[in-house]
């Protein structure tokens, strides 16, 4: 009987097992979790203080952290928007009722609070629990979305 080197024994083991992954159907989501805001911030004359000519912040300063002053604990990552190039969106780790946005050192702390819903669908044809933004406070007034965008008057 022929021996085999362990390397190939390992390799054999890994093509059997990938061509028997690859027969199984995609699985299918009738929902996708939405846990992203996107801000627009402007002054009072609506000029846009992270992008273009009056930008006075910087994008990678931008900072939310989940415990307010305490830096070790980001809640979500920061970049620019996708749908709106002059926007800012957040995409939040973990799902937290308040956040606090921190500009630089200079610039006072602004609050962040997200109610978020259960929802019921579908996914491999199970029923799954999963949770959506249902609406937004920004320093505890009402923001409210246009076309995707919260403008956000600082």
């Amino acid at each position: 009987m022929k021996s085999y080197p362990f390397y190939k024994l390992l390799a054999l083991c890994y093509l059997v097992l990938n061509a028997a992954s690859c027969s199984k159907e995609p699985c299918d989501c009738d929902f996708i979790q939405m846990s992203s805001i996107t801000l627009k911030f402007t002054n009072q004359q609506g000029q846009n203080l992270f992008f273009g000519s009056n930008a006075i912040y910087q994008l990678d300063s931008l900072k939310v952290l989940n415990q307010k002053d305490n830096f070790t604990i980001y809640n979500a990552s920061v970049n620019k928007g996708q749908a709106d190039t002059a926007a800012v969106e957040f995409n939040f780790y973990i799902i937290a009722s308040k956040n606090y946005i921190y500009y630089n050192t200079q610039t006072p702390v602004d609050s962040v609070e997200i109610k978020w819903s259960n929802k019921t669908g579908k996914c491999c044809n199970t029923e799954t629990i999963y949770r959506v933004i249902d609406s937004v406070k920004i320093n505890n007034i009402p923001a409210m979305p246009v076309n995707g965008v919260i403008t956000f008057i600082k």
